[in-house]
């Protein structure tokens, strides 16, 4: 059964989920660890029922504490998500993003083509833009 269209706020973030198959996700500040596992938890939902495309603003996002990061790669699962488009990430967005999917592979959480699934463009139009590509793939 697909997810309906819900929307959550979590400490400064906000997730909005559009049907049939895209969150959109805006980072704003520091995510808390508390944050993340209630993210994680979204995740989960969302990508059990349909594997998902995740879109998210990262313009105002701080970078994860280690914490952070490492939960996040323990718990997230390639298979939930079709791909994920980071909006407007810094470089240190970029290098930890990579680095969250890649300790996940090490681990054998997730599979290789899990680094294929993660782009970057710095605006929506172009999220919105690839988006259209990647479905048609």
């Amino acid at each position: 059964m697909t997810p309906s269209h819900r929307e959550w706020t979590i400490d400064s973030n906000t997730l909005h989920f559009e049907p049939p198959d895209v969150l959109w996700v805006e980072f704003r500040g520091v995510l808390t660890l508390q944050g993340a596992t209630r993210i994680v938890d979204i995740y989960r939902e969302l990508g059990e029922s349909r594997p998902f495309f995740m879109m998210a603003d990262m313009t105002e996002a701080e970078p994860l504490d280690p914490e952070t990061g490492r939960y996040i790669s323990e718990h997230v699962r390639s298979q939930w998500l079709q791909g994920i488009v980071y909006i407007g990430a810094r470089l240190v967005h970029k290098a930890l993003a990579r680095g969250i999917v890649l300790a996940a592979h090490l681990t054998e959480l997730t599979d290789e083509s899990a680094l294929a699934k993660i782009h970057f463009v710095s605006t929506k139009d172009q999220a919105q833009e690839l988006l259209f590509q990647l479905r048609a793939r």
